[in-house]
């Protein structure tokens, strides 16, 4: 019988100081949640859950308790009452196994998971490996037919016309939420076999990322003060913002330049929700393809206006 474990993880993006001095992000886990199911029937076997007492973060920042669907004080109680992660990863890997083969909604949640191992200095054994396949993914394969926006999972839920009784955001009902559009997939799809998103060049990860929520219009998602008056994340100083530019149908990238770290640009996704727009804002210092698309934007901008120009002369 082959086991999967679908695992979801909630976290508090904090930063510190490496050999070099820098700051650098870390996405420390609060807390921590995951199913262990028979594959080929979606059947729940086993599950694992708990909080996490942070360490490395001085503070939980805002957009953490906005995300996550606790009240402050109730996530604070939460959290003190805990165990740290050098107690708890331990006791997460002897539940999962020597060969677990994860399931998450995206491809974050795992190499975060493995991030914090290292940043607590906590080694596996020599034989310990593992798997994981994007659900995410395979949704968008199977079920959409299109690799277009990534659907957020309230949005494969409602799609697949499962019950939404449980807030989303939290570990434990989102790992119940992805298992519930997995056993969707298993009845719509006879002999649905997993299968990896095909690799490709990974660029550089953001600085900093939020979901900007809900909104009526597109691009009302700018309005948001992280977006309108955004700070660089390495040293919390606000940004010198330049010119929006419009880089596709549903991205526009503002360039920004920070007193210290010089050159940062700002990139806003939308994507349409039913009747409303879901957005995501995230900083990035090397922008690869971003900053590309950005110069393209306006060396386009520049060439209208010059034919603009001859046209009245």
């Amino acid at each position: 019988m082959a086991e999967l474990i679908f695992l979801d993880l909630e976290w508090n993006t904090t930063f510190y100081r490496n050999k070099s001095g820098e700051r650098v992000p870390f996405h420390e886990l609060l807390e921590v949640a995951a199913m262990k199911v028979e594959q080929s029937t979606g059947a729940m076997l086993d599950s694992f859950h708990s909080y996490i007492h942070p360490k490395a973060s001085r503070r939980i920042e805002g957009r953490t308790y906005r995300l996550l669907p606790y009240e402050r004080e109730e996530l604070r109680s939460l959290l003190a009452g805990a165990p740290g992660f050098l107690d708890l990863g331990p006791m997460f890997l002897h539940w999962c196994g020597p060969d677990p083969v994860f399931v998450e909604w995206g491809n974050n949640d795992v190499e975060v998971l493995l991030d914090n191992f290292a940043f607590h200095r906590l080694s596996f054994d020599a034989d310990w490996k593992c798997e994981y396949f994007d659900l995410q993914y395979m949704y968008q394969k199977l079920v959409e037919g299109s690799l277009g926006c990534q659907p957020s999972l309230e949005k494969a839920v409602t799609e697949l016309g499962l019950d939404t009784d449980l807030d989303f955001h939290s570990a434990w009902n989102d790992t119940y939420y992805t298992i519930m559009v997995y056993q969707a997939m298993l009845d719509r799809f006879e002999d649905l076999t997993m299968f990896h998103r095909p690799p490709r060049h990974k660029g550089v990860p953001p600085l900093w990322e939020l979901e900007l929520g809900r909104y009526d219009t597109r691009w009302a998602c700018k309005n948001r003060r992280e977006v309108a008056h955004p700070a660089c994340p390495l040293c919390g100083r606000t940004l010198l913002a330049g010119r929006w530019m419009r880089t596709g149908p549903a991205e526009q990238v503002l360039r920004c330049k920070c007193p210290e770290h010089r050159r940062l640009y700002m990139a806003v996704t939308v994507e349409k929700d039913g009747g409303q727009w879901t957005g995501k804002a995230a900083l990035y210092k090397e922008a690869g393809p971003i900053a590309e698309r950005y110069r393209k934007a306006v060396r386009k901008m520049q060439e209208n206006s010059r034919k603009k120009e001859k046209a009245v002369g």
